[in-house]
């Protein structure tokens, strides 16, 4: 049987005392990244990942999708296949900028 093992990288410690400084940690592997700002800027940090997340899934979405097709696929269904994940990208990074502006206009 085979499993998925998390590191144990410890808790952060829990703010005990609301105040002015937001706490971002993403884990992967047996890494650990942890930023810390004023939270009223944190939303920026955030935004600027899930484009740069796009961004390379603009890339590498296609490029594995065209990748996995059997040869021998119709060139309809290759398009097809690679423009799915270009209007899903599309979708994703105009969420991302709707999300901005409205996040703008109400401050």
């Amino acid at each position: 049987m085979t499993g998925v093992t998390t590191p144990d990288l410890g808790e952060p410690e829990p703010n005990e005392e609301p105040g002015d400084t937001a706490q971002l940690r993403i884990e992967f592997d047996d890494k650990a990244v942890d930023v810390r700002g004023p939270s009223s800027r944190l939303h920026e940090l955030t935004d600027s990942m899930s484009l740069t997340v796009a961004t390379v899934g603009g890339a590498a979405g296609p490029t594995l999708a065209l990748g996995a097709l059997p040869e021998g696929t119709p060139a309809w269904v290759t398009g097809a296949v690679a423009g799915a994940q270009l209007v899903f990208l599309a979708y994703v990074v105009t969420t991302i900028f709707v999300r901005r502006s409205r996040r703008t206009r109400s401050a």
